[in-house]
């Protein structure tokens, strides 16, 4: 991403179930998108909630209108949910790496992305297919139809700039889509951490603790508090806390301990770290080393690092040379007077 530049993508609120509500509008995105309500919709969600059957084949239809006095062209694209690096729910990449734990993604199961011209203040109805595979799935998939404007009639992408500040804001909207097979079948959210491993975090140093939610259920409201030790030592070296995570059904992100713009050391070290969300809580304890190469490879990379300062090497050497030659020319005085 551009430093320079901020994207501010306005997304629906979402709902406890983590599925943004529609009729899909935002201000400045310059058009709505609605879901036509299917036979199987399981609740009054102005978003696709639905119950499915193994190998069921059904349309999903969403009307989208144009609010504006020109031309526009909207991409939509059928997006799974996934967990972002700040721990958040997400819907904005339709290829967005599959989870070790999902059985299937919204990209798998829904028809390809679309796009759909629209003259002033028109309306038009854009179809997708969703294929329920055959094998039965539990808990919920979950997704969203991710849309924006992908250009005007000039073919010149939506987009407004502030020159003071070289902002960019890119709006886009999102229409969710759940699918469940038995309503009533309740599943637990479980937490586990993966990988521990030094890296960047918005470009600075830090630690990452890779955190998955290895079951088909989104929670939220999760606290994590991690601290790093040396090993063998019970001082805190690091330590970030973070309120208000979300995790979506079948989804990993990296949360990042922060090195507080320090520049990673070699070493041997320990996590901790505990996470905890409604009456559910889980705790870790990883051992982890930081080898030198990768140490001096992430250092490299990193911004905002201070610079090292070896002025103060040179006065120990100056101090180290100045001793040496006192006690050398004191060795020779020594000499010459007991002759």
């Amino acid at each position: 991403m551009n430093k320079r530049k901020w994207m501010i993508v306005s997304l629906l609120l979402m709902m406890v179930s983590f599925i943004p509500t529609i009729k899909a509008q935002a201000a400045g995105a310059g058009f709505t998108m609605e879901a036509v309500e299917p036979d199987n919709q399981l609740s009054d969600a102005t978003y696709f909630d639905l119950q499915v059957a193994p190998n069921q084949s059904q349309d999903l239809t969403i009307r989208v209108t144009n609010q504006e006095d020109q031309a526009i062209k909207v991409a939509i694209s059928p997006n799974p949910a996934f967990t972002n690096r700040n721990g958040t729910i997400e819907y904005s990449q339709h290829d967005f790496p599959k989870d070790s734990s999902a059985q299937y993604t919204i990209s798998e199961l829904v028809s390809q992305p679309q796009e759909v011209q629209l003259n002033p203040q028109e309306s038009k109805d854009v179809t997708f297919n969703l294929k329920v595979p055959a094998d039965a799935f539990q808990g919920t998939i979950t997704g969203g139809f991710y849309a924006k404007v992908v250009d005007q009639t000039d073919g010149v992408q939506k987009q407004t700039k502030e020159t003071t500040l070289s902002v960019k804001n890119e709006y886009a909207l999102v229409l969710g889509l759940s699918l469940t097979e038995d309503p009533n079948q309740k599943v637990s959210p479980e937490l586990k951490l993966n990988d521990v491993k030094p890296g960047l975090a918005d470009d600075r140093t830090a630690v990452l603790a890779n955190l998955q939610n290895s079951e088909p259920q989104a929670f939220g409201s999760m606290t994590v508090d991690a601290k790093i030790y040396k090993k063998g030592d019970s001082q805190v070296l690091k330590e970030t806390k973070k309120e208000n995570q979300e995790m979506a059904p079948n989804s990993n992100y990296d949360f990042a301990i922060s090195w507080d713009n320090q520049p990673l050391e070699a070493g041997d070290y320990q996590l901790k770290l505990e996470a905890n969300s409604g009456s559910k809580a889980w705790s870790f304890e990883r051992d982890f080393t930081i080898a030198a190469d990768e140490a001096k490879s992430i250092n490299k990379k990193a911004v905002d690092l201070p610079e090292r300062n070896y002025w103060w090497w040179l006065i120990i050497l100056l101090i180290v040379i100045l001793l040496v030659s006192t006690y050398t020319l004191g060795k020779r005085k020594g000499k010459q007077g007991s002759r």
